[in-house]
């Protein structure tokens, strides 16, 4: 996967990526690997994870607050009906029920370790 830095250029640069600041990164690690999402690089107290496109930075600041936020992240995804069913087999727990919404996405909602909402939708076929 390309970095997260330019190099020779701005081709491969990640343009408005999300950075997810808790007090612990092996806990968001953990979260965000159940999911389904793929290390790309770790650093440290920092990393980066992707699935399908999406690509979050992950970090970890002992002050960090753990508080939900008014803020989520949509992933859109393929078959939302078989990862909820999976997300709820590791015993992740689920937010908001796996719905089709009036927006024309059917999508449920789960909680990071730090407070932040992650939405999973696909399009209502």
């Amino acid at each position: 996967m390309p970095g997260d830095a330019p190099v020779n250029g701005m081709p491969d640069y990640a343009q408005g990526v999300v950075e997810i600041v808790g007090p612990d990164v092996e806990a968001s690690l953990a979260f965000y690997l159940a999911l389904g999402f793929e290390v790309a690089r770790r650093s440290g107290p920092f990393a980066v994870v992707h699935r399908e496109g999406l690509r979050l930075f992950l970090a970890q600041d002992a002050n960090a607050s753990t508080q939900p936020r008014w803020s989520s992240i949509r992933v859109m995804t393929t078959h939302v009906d078989a990862l909820h069913d999976a997300v709820r087999a590791k015993g992740i727990a689920i937010l908001h029920a796996l719905a089709d919404r009036p927006f024309g996405l059917r999508e449920f909602v789960v909680r990071d370790p730090n407070g932040f909402d992650i939405r999973f939708a696909e399009p209502i076929r």
